[in-house]
């Protein structure tokens, strides 16, 4: 993995091999679902894991289907959030929670899809057995953002998937990345913005995640 030239420090830019070592079976509808589920924030409570949800981008060179979570641990089993007052409370147990972990990690899922594709056309991200792509990675307070940097891993692979929903299986492009981001004594009220980016570097699209 090198960084991308003139990028900032939370910018990670990927040019690998992908690796082939299975195929797996599963469809595109019932992996990655075209939009997020909304989410009732009155007394939620989280399995281990926060969801970016889920995004459909339809672009000229095909299609992209993203989603993901962040984790840490244990951090996020048990946690209750409550909206009754003005600002968030979160508790585990009867102990009250202000802050993240010391780190994060971000898992994202990428799926290639010709869907539409212009004759020709080359996804900003797959290119045969290869892939490109950086990341941008922010913390999110309000209005503001603040730039932290990221360790990335990609590994890319193969699933099988019924875009259309006739029957008709195809395989398509995999790309799982973990990235490790620094949490100490962040808000945790504050949202995990992570920016995708294609080989030209122009940004695909946002995810955000937060308790």
């Amino acid at each position: 993995m090198t960084r991308r030239p003139g990028a900032a420090g939370g910018s990670n830019f990927m040019n690998r091999r992908r690796t082939l070592p299975g195929i797996l079976a599963a469809l595109l509808a019932g992996l990655l679902p075209v939009a997020a589920q909304a989410r009732a924030k009155n007394n939620q409570t989280y399995d281990g894991a926060v969801s970016f949800g889920s995004q459909l981008l339809y672009l000229d060179e095909g299609c992209l289907s993203v989603d993901g979570a962040i984790a840490s641990g244990s951090f996020f089993e048990n946690l209750k959030r409550s909206d009754s007052g003005i600002l968030p409370e979160y508790r585990k147990g009867n102990e009250l929670v202000t802050e993240y972990p010391e780190s994060l990690t971000a898992s994202i899922r990428i799926i290639g899809n010709q869907c539409n594709a212009a004759s020709g056309a080359h996804s900003p991200i797959f290119n045969g057995d290869s892939y490109t792509l950086s990341f941008e990675v922010d913390w999110k307070n309000g209005f503001e953002l603040s730039r932290v940097p990221v360790t990335a891993r990609c590994a890319g692979s193969s699933v099988l998937i019924n875009p259309s929903g006739d029957g008709d299986i195809i395989t398509a492009p995999l790309l799982t990345c973990q990235l490790t981001v620094a949490s100490k004594g962040v808000p945790l009220a504050n949202h995990l913005i992570v920016s995708v980016l294609g080989s030209d570097g122009k940004l695909l699209t946002r995810l955000s995640a937060a308790p």
